[in-house]
């Protein structure tokens, strides 16, 4: 993308960090060009470690895709959620849609817990600075990558079941060891912020959110599982102390599991914003039953944030949503069916926000 079409895109997206945009939302619209796909990888190692696979396959695909309104491409660090746990300790294996970390628990003994380091010469601290070279050298808009949930990294390595039974069983254990995981993921969070401000472009990550500032998607999907008060003994402080030290953060919201907790998430002031993800097998974003939690979200005044919120498949759905929502501050990314589709989402966005 050139340079001063990228940089007045940057400035669009300002607005939406400060709710400022209040002719449109923010859209970030794409579409594929062709029906053509890049090549097949050899091998999980191919896919998920290989540098030149994965370049070649960024410029082919961005090369094949469409982008109108705010759509910007990103190459994301992509070396599975949460894989911040394989870099104090925990393992990893490769799949072929993600990679996992909770295969092999390392924290079986609460009266013995591991030390955890923050280990710089770990293999898969090394796979993300070895990629973020290349990435960089190659001159790509690229993100940090996903570290995941403090709590859920805790959950990798002690394994999700055992810990919902520790939260009661050991909850003062549970809690020392949380701390100590989120001491270390700031080490981490800083080492990727110095990563990407050592390129001078801007801060980005999975959401695909640019922003002039640093910024990162807090998240728990653990807590899917738990009570409130369990969230608010286990889990808040921890989200709180990354909203005040992080500058920007929207809390990933992910289900319906998590929405007993969405006041206590709102109520955190730091916080800018929040990503709602109805989940598999629910209704899509535009559907009405969605419509209370964007209401709730913006009388807070934060950020909204719609990952695959829109389609040109359904404009009437996509008419409800818009007609529903004060377009400050909220940003809709979706994958079109076509250019001319993207085109016609556009179009129809801007006459409904009149």
């Amino acid at each position: 993308m050139h340079k001063g079409k990228f940089d007045a895109l940057l400035e669009r997206y300002e607005q939406f960090w400060v709710r400022s945009n209040s002719d449109r939302c923010i859209l970030n619209l794409s579409a594929p060009i062709s029906a053509q796909t890049f090549r097949g990888h050899a091998s999980l190692e191919e896919k998920w470690l290989d540098a030149d696979y994965i370049c070649k396959q960024y410029k082919f695909n961005t090369s094949q895709t469409f982008y109108v309104a705010e759509g910007v491409p990103m190459l994301f660090t992509n070396l599975g959620p949460g894989c911040f746990s394989a870099c104090v300790g925990g393992p990893f294996v490769l799949a072929e849609n993600t990679i996992w970390f909770d295969s092999a628990p390392i924290v079986t003994d609460w009266q013995n817990p591991p030390a955890l380091q923050f280990d710089q010469g770990s293999e898969m601290w090394q796979h993300i600075e070895r990629l973020q070279a290349r990435f960089a050298v190659e001159g790509f808009h690229f993100s940090i990558t996903d570290l995941g949930g403090i709590m859920d990294i805790v959950s990798s390595l002690r394994g999700a079941e055992a810990l919902l039974y520790d939260l009661y069983d050991y909850p003062e254990e549970v809690r020392a060891f949380t701390r100590r995981v989120k001491d270390l993921w700031f080490e981490g969070y800083q080492k990727q912020i110095e990563t990407i401000k050592a390129t001078g472009q801007p801060y980005n990550n999975w959401m695909n959110i640019p922003s002039k500032k640093p910024w990162y998607p807090i998240q728990c999907d653990f807590c899917a599982m738990i009570s409130p008060a369990h969230f608010e003994t286990f889990v808040l402080e921890d989200l709180v102390e990354q909203a005040n030290r992080i500058d920007r953060t929207i809390y990933h919201l992910d289900g319906k599991g998590e929405l007993p907790h969405l006041d206590m998430i709102l109520d955190i002031p730091s916080l800018t914003g929040v990503q709602w993800v109805p989940g598999d097998g629910q209704p899509e974003h535009w559907d009405e039953q969605w419509f209370w939690i964007y209401r709730k979200i913006q009388d807070k005044k934060k950020t909204l944030v719609l990952s695959g919120g829109l389609s040109d498949l359904d404009m009437p759905g996509a008419e409800r949503l818009i007609k529903s929502i004060d377009p400050r501050g909220v940003y809709i990314s979706a994958t079109c069916s076509s250019p001319d589709g993207a085109k016609r989402l556009l179009e129809n966005v801007e006459r409904w926000s009149e």
